[in-house]
């Protein structure tokens, strides 16, 4: 008997990644994931056939996602999933080598059927032969600075090692060299094949990684903002404020009050006469 094509779900909606398992769970071996790192963690462990990816991820873009996971595992199949459909993102999607573009919300039995048909073009070898034409495209889209070096699979998985310790020291001091060390490359080296992979320079992955944790303890928690700061790596509030207004377009404050108080459902809640800020 055939085993189950695996398939990967990595969409920040826990609905989305809800509704979709339920649809083909019946049928696939079905794996989920809310975050790109999340999601590259997942491919960097095991093979899958298929990536149902969201084109909005809060972490690293689904587009500059696909494009990453084509270049590294070009015979996987994906289908980026949008609820900002357009043109652009049609186009986008298909030269950076998806299979197919779906629209949320969809119909279970539509969503089945471009699954199953996406897995039937990897059957028959379709998917290997197009993979050509996405590495030759590569250099057209911003950040996708390819080298025949970067084909290494283990270097791959080095990369997407770097990418999750980030992930979970950034509340410490952080330098290129200890990172570098983690992946097992010289400084030098990492610099050139982090950027290869992620499209950002390390300082500025770290810096956009910092800003998001602290936007979900300021959603999540009750901690002042001139406490987040420190829980997320800055050395001082100034810092902290200039890198969140330049990623955010607001400043930490305006984000809370425009977040609408959400930060308060947490049992961390600040003690009495605390300020929110």
């Amino acid at each position: 008997m055939v085993p189950a094509a695996n398939l990967l779900i990595v969409d920040d909606d826990p609905g989305v990644r809800e509704a979709v398992a339920t649809a083909l769970a019946s049928r696939y071996q079905v794996h989920t994931a809310a975050t790109a790192l999340a999601g590259l963690d997942a491919l960097a462990a095991r093979p899958f056939d298929l990536v149902l990816l969201d084109h909005r991820l809060p972490d690293i873009p689904g587009t500059d996602v696909l494009m990453l996971i084509k270049h590294f595992f070009p015979s996987t199949m994906i289908i980026l999933m949008t609820g900002f459909g357009s043109e652009d993102v049609a186009i986008t999607a298909w030269r950076g080598g998806a299979r197919d573009y779906i629209r949320k919300p969809f119909d279970p039995k539509e969503l089945q059927a471009r699954v199953e048909a996406a897995l039937e073009t990897r059957s028959h070898g379709s998917e290997r032969r197009r993979s050509s034409y996405v590495q030759q495209s590569d250099a057209a889209y911003p950040g996708a600075f390819f080298d025949d070096d970067l084909r290494n699979t283990d270097r791959t998985r080095a990369i997407l090692k770097a990418i999750r310790y980030i992930d979970e020291h950034l509340d410490e001091t952080l330098s290129l060299a200890a990172v570098a060390r983690v992946a097992g490359m010289s400084k030098f080296h990492f610099c050139r094949q982090f950027r290869n992979a992620t499209g950002l320079l390390f300082r500025e992955h770290l810096a956009r990684r910092r800003i998001a944790r602290a936007k979900e303890l300021m959603q999540e928690t009750g901690r002042r903002i001139t406490e987040i700061f420190h829980y997320v790596g800055f050395k001082d509030m100034s810092h902290f404020g200039r890198v969140f207004r330049r990623l955010e377009g607001q400043l930490p404050s305006e984000y809370r009050r425009n977040a609408g108080g959400g930060a308060l459902r947490s049992s961390s809640l600040p003690g009495p006469g605390d300020s929110p800020l």
